[in-house]
């Protein structure tokens, strides 16, 4: 009785994965460290930035930019050591199965729907929760723009978000998130997608107001990725939303109207 190969390296990639995964209590360090780290630079550096003139949302590019990618690659580098026995990342970053380029475009198409509907439809608890919740935080916190009146800058930066906020961040966040993390918790089998997107929801300490919204499109990315076992949907998804929220900054700012978070 012969075996087809790919049953075999299927047999084998499972058990893999299965002695691969992340206990719950690393994963909650996991998914929030960056994030605390992201949030404190932010909080510390803002009114420096701000004082010089620029606006508040340069500092979140700043950390999508010098924070996350390299804490990110740091922590893929030492998971790799430890897999590999050397700085390697293979293995690393899991959920890469191929899949039809048909399907491939409707699943993405399906999920960007999906997120613009939740988002749309849950960013009015977050205006509330600003109102209600978190009244206390400074206006630099919600509003993008805030340290400046220079529309040209305020566009200028939402242009330069464009590529930092629509691809660096988004591709860095995925391949952590979805690629890294989601694949070690499936010890938690179909609530896997559900807690992986919470979690990657309360990660953004910096928008509280937002998190039920952010929540929302984060288990909608991950169930995706999830589902398919490709983390290039979860990538072209969120680049996608991300950089339709950059560019809508960028002319709203430029027509002299500001888009708030």
């Amino acid at each position: 009785m012969f075996i087809k190969w790919r049953y075999v390296n299927q047999i084998i990639k499972t058990m893999k994965n299965q002695l691969d995964q992340i206990p719950f209590p690393k994963q909650l360090i996991y998914h929030f460290y960056i994030g605390v780290i992201v949030t404190l630079f932010y909080i510390g550096v803002s009114p420096i930035v701000i004082g010089w003139g620029y606006p508040g949302i340069t500092v979140l590019l700043i950390a999508e930019l010098i924070i996350i990618p390299p804490l990110a690659m740091i922590h893929f580098l030492a998971v790799g050591r430890k897999i590999n026995q050397r700085f390697s990342l293979k293995n690393v970053i899991q959920f890469t199965d191929k899949i039809p380029l048909k399907s491939f475009i409707i699943w993405t198409v399906g999920g960007i729907i999906a997120v613009l509907i939740i988002y749309v439809s849950l960013y009015p608890v977050g205006l509330m929760f600003r109102e209600s919740v978190f009244y206390w935080l400074p206006e630099w916190y919600f509003n993008p723009s805030f340290g400046t009146d220079d529309m040209n800058l305020i566009a200028m930066t939402f242009l330069a978000g464009i590529f930092i906020d629509g691809i660096v961040g988004p591709v860095t966040e995925e391949l952590f998130f979805r690629g890294y993390l989601l694949p070690r918790m499936s010890y938690l089998k179909n609530w896997a997608p559900v807690v992986n997107g919470t979690l990657f929801g309360l990660y953004h300490f910096w928008q509280p107001h937002n998190m039920i919204a952010i929540i929302g499109v984060g288990i909608i990315l991950s169930y995706v990725v999830w589902k398919k076992r490709n983390v290039y949907l979860g990538i072209a998804i969120h680049c996608t939303i991300n950089i339709i929220g950059a560019l809508g900054g960028y002319l709203a700012a430029l027509d002299g109207t500001i888009i708030g978070r």
